[in-house]
């Protein structure tokens, strides 16, 4: 199939036969016994012709090779780019290394790339082919490479773990005849590749390919394939040893070398892929993670992508990501497509300004931004350990929902309790805004399930828990909507139950999705004049708070376009019954019939008493008793806030109310019953007040009076008619134009019979409405005359 001597190194028999050193394989601090150790040394050094000897030892696959198919098949010749003078020597160096490995040979292909010379840290070069024109025009192997979440969740169980890393992977594949593609020019000389370099499109389909099927049915099963790094595990240290020698014999029947030095063997913690694998679950790189401490602040977009393909490694860690990770997000959007597409070039707008890549972010690194990229640091610093998803457990779902987000978490329960597997949370969308609060709790149950813990969830009993109660009735109630009706069909396949539970003990899903609200906090530049009566609402009414000049003057409109009921100051953080002093208020408590006696009792710290002869809002009133409290002589209900802060709530007495009632609706807008009262339960608190707030608003006259009648359609009476010429209906009917520009045609027709006739028009041009209607009538009177000689009882046109 190809000729192995043209691309092995040249001294080979040297090689197969040294002998490796059994104390070069290290264990770290592996807990297994000395005994143990040592046999294992003895049977890794009995298999040497895995284990490469020396960096240019790499091995050669079997029966595998690379081909580049291009689309394009013109050929290409990029111009040489110069080499600093410190780097001559050591370029040359490395090429003859190439040439001595049989890795590269001279070439006199019509073909040429660049090459770029990159310092390691140590000192030593790195050459990079500069391959953008190939890669540009080669189609690509649509060769489906793993998740690394995916591939990490199946080591649940496993106790031990070694990692193989090959030497030099992708120089262990041959190249096919087109060869001669990759060749690559210098100031030293005209080069080609023998094995398949590094940079071109394909070669990580064509290496991942190469080592699932040099594995065979261990993986995903006892090794993991993530390209050049296999992970093998077992739950038992002999299962673990039997599997490692299978995968090594396997590597060694294909033809591909393992690097000792980079080998990690029969550990109970292990580095794989950038992540630390243990019995206790998945955890970030601490050598990875010191990379994020000392990361500058990107100044323009390449480092800020950079950054962000490194942090969405382990977005996996970080609850909220994405919300976390948007303001720098954001800006990476504004610039012009620069890579050389055709449909690329169809979508730039040659109207609208772009960004330059290299023009720094200034002004546009907000202080948003640099709060975002430091929390995102920090949660990298402290990311925590996720649990391995045990398919024999019982997987325990926190799914929540606001009213701008989505956020839930996968759980299992362990010895120390209940471990996070994986967090997941999104912002709504547009139209999502628009569903009531029950529906968007069913919307985030249906988007966890379905779209993100499919393949945890599917085929497994789980539990959701929601603090939504309506939520636990839901697959048992018919009263859905359409779109409620799909997503029970969606879940339909699912084994789970819903618990409910309140949401302080749901805060974990309940922070995720409430996590995009802060998002909406910041400084408006322009508003739309549609939005100006709502934001004044919110910022004097909701907020309670004075509508500042700064933000009258970011509107977008004139100051007489700000509505009049929000152009003075409205505060309603004070005390909306200024005119009544503390002491009125706690005279007026101590002599309401149901307040008086609660407040003495708490006053004086003995039990309330109760009787059957105590009203419904003294029942009511001493079930939240655990919840009062008394301040400079006034009673207080004292509110847990969604964020875990505390407010207090004045017990209102009853001659009080319908005087709150006014300030807080009747002054404030006639706002409806939902937002009067959430206003009025900021500041105030009786038995039974949802229920009197509503009947307020529902007879007030002012609201009565405005409020918009249901406009029902008129019904649809059949037309009837009792005989021929009893009704006749007539109607101009448009036609296409025919050669004499004809469009209108005078249709006649008898209501009872069906029967009509139709007339030509002598006139080309419409016109008005009576004399077309005389026209109208003398042809009916012709057809009827023609006809019957009768005239008709009734003449219907439209």
């Amino acid at each position: 199939m190809f000729a192995v001597d043209t691309v092995t190194p040249v001294q080979p028999s040297d090689l197969a036969t040294e002998k490796i050193d059994p104390n070069l394989f290290d264990f770290g601090d592996s807990p297994i016994p000395e005994e143990w150790k040592s046999r294992l040394r003895q049977k890794l050094a009995e298999r040497r012709n895995v284990f490469s000897k020396h960096e240019w030892d790499v091995g050669l696959a079997k029966g595998v090779e690379h081909h580049i198919r291009l689309h394009d098949p013109r050929p290409f010749r990029e111009r040489s780019r110069r080499l600093a003078p410190a780097d001559i020597d050591d370029v040359r160096r490395h090429i003859q290394q190439l040439l001595a490995a049989g890795i590269i040979t001279e070439s006199r292909s019509p073909y040429a790339s660049p090459i770029v010379v990159v310092r390691k840290k140590n000192g030593a070069i790195r050459i990079c082919i500069d391959y953008r024109t190939l890669n540009n025009r080669t189609t690509p192997d649509q060769y489906t490479m793993p998740r690394i979440d995916d591939a990490l969740d199946s080591l649940s169980g496993s106790r031990w773990f070694s990692v193989l890393d090959l030497r030099s992977g992708y120089y262990q594949i041959e190249m096919a005849e087109d060869k001669e593609k990759t060749a690559f020019i210098c100031p030293l000389g005209f080069y080609q590749f023998e094995r398949m370099p590094q940079g071109i499109t394909g070669a990580p389909a064509t290496f991942q390919r190469l080592i699932e099927k040099a594995v065979g049915d261990m993986h995903v099963l006892e090794a993991l394939v993530y390209l050049d790094d296999i992970i093998v595990f077992g739950r038992t240290l002999e299962e673990h040893e039997k599997r490692l020698f299978k995968v090594l014999d396997r590597l060694e029947e294909v033809g591909l070398k393992v690097s000792i030095d980079k080998c990690q063997f029969c550990r109970p913690q292990v580095k794989y892929v950038g992540h630390i694998v243990s019995t206790n679950g998945i955890a970030t790189d601490p050598e990875k993670v010191e990379v994020v401490k000392h990361w500058k602040v990107p100044t323009h977009l390449k480092p800020l992508k950079s950054f962000l393909g490194f942090c969405s490694c382990y977005r996996r860690f970080i609850a909220n990501y994405s919300a976390i990770i948007r303001p720098l997000s954001e800006l990476t959007k504004g610039y012009a497509p620069t890579w050389k597409d055709p449909k690329a070039k169809k979508s730039v707008d040659p109207n609208q300004t772009y960004f330059k890549a290299s023009e720094p972010f200034a002004e546009r690194w907000t202080p948003a931004c640099q709060a975002a990229f430091e929390q995102i640091r920090e949660c990298l610093i402290n990311a925590p350990v996720l649990a391995f998803a045990d398919p024999t457990k019982t997987y325990i779902l926190h799914v929540d929902a606001s009213l701008n987000g989505l956020g839930a978490v996968l759980n299992q329960e362990h010895p120390e309790g209940l471990r996070p597997i994986a967090f997941t949370s999104r912002k709504l969308k547009d139209s999502e805004r628009n569903y009531p609060v029950h529906q968007l709790e069913f919307l985030a149950l249906k988007w966890a399930v379905v779209d993100k813990f499919h393949d945890y969830l599917y085929g497994a009993k789980f539990i959701v828990r929601t603090d939504n109660n309506p939520l636990t009735y839901v697959l048992t109630s018919a009263k859905l909507s359409a779109v409620g009706h799909r997503w029970f069909a969606a879940l339909a396949t699912y084994d789970f139950t819903i618990q409910y539970r309140p949401g302080r003990h749901n805060s974990d899903a309940d922070l995720l999705s409430r996590q995009y609200a802060q998002e909406e906090v910041g400084e408006w530049t322009s508003i739309p004049p549609a939005g100006i009566k709502a934001l004044c609402k919110q910022a004097c009414i909701r907020e309670g708070a004075v509508v500042p000049d700064r933000l009258v003057d970011q509107l977008g409109a004139p100051a007489s376009a700000v509505p009049e009921a929000c152009a003075f100051p409205v505060n309603l953080s004070v005390n909306i019954l200024d005119q009544l002093s503390p002491k009125d208020i706690h005279t007026s408590q101590d002599m309401d019939p149901t307040i008086g006696p609660l407040k003495k009792a708490i006053k004086s710290h003995i039990g309330f008493a109760r009787s059957k002869t105590d009203s419904p809002e003294a029942v009511m009133l001493f079930r939240e008793s655990r919840k009062l409290e008394l301040s400079d002589g006034l009673l207080y209900r004292v509110k847990e806030k969604m964020c875990g802060k505390q407010s207090r709530q004045l017990v209102l007495p009853a001659r009080y109310r319908s005087m709150v009632l006014r300030s807080l609706h009747d002054e404030c807008g006639h706002m409806g019953a939902e937002r009067t009262t959430e206003l009025i339960k900021e500041r105030f608190y009786w038995p039974r007040m949802a229920a009197e707030i509503e009947q307020y608003i529902r007879t007030c006259g002012r609201c009565i009076s405005r409020k918009t009648l249901p406009q029902r359609a008129s019904p649809l009476n059949q037309i009837t008619s009792n005989g021929p010429l009893d009704l006749v209906c007539i109607d101009f009917l448009q036609i296409e134009p025919d050669s004499k520009g004809v469009a209108n045609v005078l249709v006649v027709t008898d209501h009872y019979t069906r029967m009509h006739r139709h007339f030509l028009p002598k006139i080309k041009e419409p016109l008005p409405l009576q004399e077309s209607c005389g026209r109208s009538t003398l042809c009916t009177t012709v057809y009827l005359h023609e006809y019957t000689l009768i005239r008709a009882e009734t003449l219907r046109v439209d």
